[in-house]
């Protein structure tokens, strides 16, 4: 079965959809460990553009995922040095890398992208009430 999910019209279909793909990295976290890795929520922003990835059905090119991760690590980078938005925050970490990588493969384009920051920003107390509220199921 297919992950493949259509492109997000909406602030608010972009802000489920993070939620969705935060969830899904945290549910990565037990195989960290098991791997003998220590991984923290704090570093779920990492796993961003895999998600971006997953949830497009585009984790098979090793292009895409370079242009992804480039993106959203590379702007994460340069964000937290300057305290550009809240990247302290993991749920805002991981939005912002998630919508980089997004944009980085070239699905959003550079207004749509700052248009989603600015409404996960404005509304991230919400959004990281409504994740605390969602249980992780076991990989499936």
């Amino acid at each position: 079965m297919k992950n493949t999910r259509e492109i997000p019209t909406s602030n608010e279909g972009w802000i489920i959809e993070i939620m969705d793909a935060y969830q899904d990295a945290k549910a990565a976290l037990p195989f960290a460990a098991a791997a003998g890795r220590e991984m923290h929520e704090a570093d779920l922003f990492h796993m961003a553009p895999l998600v971006c990835l997953k949830f497009r059905d585009l984790g098979n090119s090793d292009e895409l995922r370079k242009k992804a991760r480039d993106a959203a690590i590379g702007s994460y980078i340069a964000n937290h040095e300057a305290g550009n938005r809240n990247l302290y925050d993991p749920v805002m970490a991981f939005a912002f890398c998630y919508m980089l990588a997004h944009y980085g493969i070239g699905l959003v384009d550079e207004d749509k992208c700052q248009n989603i920051l600015m409404f996960v920003e404005l509304n991230l107390a919400k959004i990281k009430t409504a994740i605390a509220s969602l249980t992780v199921s076991p990989a499936a």
